[in-house]
């Protein structure tokens, strides 16, 4: 049996609450306040509200106090950190966003409006939506006034967006059993003309239910797919033809629900397929040296080897415990492998051996809809000046592991892996109460989320 998890604390803010910090700064009104709570799976809450007022002696400071068992530190410029003593809750960063994306208009009034898929381009220009009408919208970040072009590349709901690293070309995959290839260098549109209208270069069919994920191998001659069909297929971009084909578990085919892909590291050994001889077709590029992790319907997850075509490992699921792993992330340079599963459960394994996870934690039971190993520096999420910040060596700016992590109750958080661990590390603020469905890091310095308020939020991590 294993362990049990360790349960991490909660701390959620009113989503405006800098608006109120802003008017009392402004004069608009000379006090006011907000509410800050904190939870811990198994313990009583704790609600307290902050009183925000002008410094009696210096009137350009804002003051901010807190009351009812919470604490809030804020540097004076636009830094907080919450704690609660009481759920030895240590104080941890309430990250507000940067800039929020919302763009409803583009949409019919009667459809709904829920982002079901998402993902921002490498180079940081663009980002795509796609909704359950099988629309999919790309939209400019760099040209502030420019309307998104819009594409309707399948029949119903968009599943998966991944941009290729060129940042020009976009892969597309839905519940209609089908992946396109859409050009994403659309000649956007002013605020005043309509988006500009894209079609699909490429259409891959061969899945026989909905396809739920995806992934692009190297600069994309060759892509993958999994999906509820219990396939995971690599296909030949070009020709848009399907070049193998693996059935997730054995013979089980057990529907894929996640997956991601990186290289093979020397330290990523399995016993079984190391001395087989490579099996790599001539369409393939730069497959020999990726592994594919799969996230499945059985809680399990199960590493397929490109270079031989076979399965190199599946994990075995607690009997007691099979909740759906739907996501999973993959970092070759730290050897490590993060679950997210629907019971809220978080384990990170270490990819040298997977006898066991190095750690498991959950904070509710909320799903883990979406979540990315990332890098982390000691400055990122910095504590405000005044705050506790033992063992935080702002100034040193050492290398750490951590995850970004979205989740169904709409409490984005990211949390501190290694070296030491499970903390978090900072809390992303801004949903009311929404679900947030999707997290992309974008070079190592921004966090983007997309939740199902329609909006996409941009959070900076340094």
């Amino acid at each position: 049996m294993s362990a049990d998890p360790i349960v991490l604390p909660i701390a959620t803010i009113q989503p405006d609450f800098t608006a109120v910090v802003s008017d009392v700064r402004e004069g608009v009104v000379s006090e006011d306040s907000f509410w800050l709570s904190c939870y811990k799976t198994g313990e009583s809450s704790v609600h307290g509200k902050v009183y925000v007022a002008l410094d009696e002696t210096d009137r350009s400071l804002v003051r901010l106090q807190g009351g009812g068992g919470v604490q809030i530190d804020f540097d004076g410029d636009a830094t907080y950190a919450a704690a609660c003593p009481s759920l030895h809750a240590h104080p941890t960063r309430l990250v507000v966003p940067t800039d929020v994306y919302t763009d409803s208009s583009i949409l019919d009034p009667r459809k709904s409006h829920k982002i079901t898929a998402f993902d921002v381009a490498p180079d940081g220009t663009q980002f795509a939506t796609g909704y359950y009408d099988g629309s999919v919208c790309l939209h400019s970040i760099s040209i502030k006034t420019a309307q998104p072009a819009i594409c309707k590349p399948h029949l119903s709901t968009i599943t998966s967006l991944q941009f290729f690293p060129s940042s020009r070309v976009l892969l597309t995959a839905g519940t209609d059993f089908s992946l396109s290839i859409l050009p994403a260098d659309p000649p956007y549109a002013s605020s005043d003309s309509p988006g500009a209208s894209l079609a699909p270069v490429r259409i891959l069919r061969g899945h026989t239910r909905g396809v739920t994920s995806t992934a692009i191998i190297s600069r994309g001659r060759n892509i993958l797919s999994g999906s509820k069909d219990g396939t995971l297929r690599l296909w030949d971009v070009a020709a848009g033809n399907e070049i193998r084909l693996h059935a997730a578990g054995g013979a089980a085919y057990i529907p894929i629900l996640s997956l991601d892909i990186g290289e093979r590291t020397p330290n990523c050994h399995f016993d079984d397929i190391a001395d087989m001889p490579s099996l790599t077709d001539a369409v393939e590029v730069d497959t020999a040296d990726k592994v594919v992790f799969c996230g499945l319907l059985n809680g399990s997850f199960e590493v397929y080897d490109l270079r031989v075509k076979q399965s190199a490992f599946r994990s075995t699921p607690d009997p007691s415990a099979r909740f759906p792993l739907q996501s999973i992330s993959y970092a070759p340079s730290h050897d490590l492998l993060a679950t997210g599963a629907s019971n809220g459960l978080i384990s990170v394994y270490d990819t040298r051996s997977f006898s066991s996870p190095l750690t498991t934690f959950k904070r509710n039971g909320a799903s883990i809809e979406d979540l990315r190993l990332v890098t982390l520096w000691s400055s990122s999420f910095a504590l405000p000046r005044s705050s506790d910040c033992a063992g935080m060596d702002v100034d040193g700016d050492r290398e750490e592991v951590g995850l970004a992590i979205a989740t169904e109750d709409g409490l984005p958080y990211v949390a501190h892996v290694r070296p030491s661990g499970p903390s978090v590390r900072g809390e992303l603020v801004g949903t009311d109460c929404d679900p947030v469905r999707f997290v992309r890091v974008l070079q190592e310095k921004e966090i983007w989320t997309a939740a199902d308020d329609g909006a996409v939020r941009r959070y900076q991590m340094r």
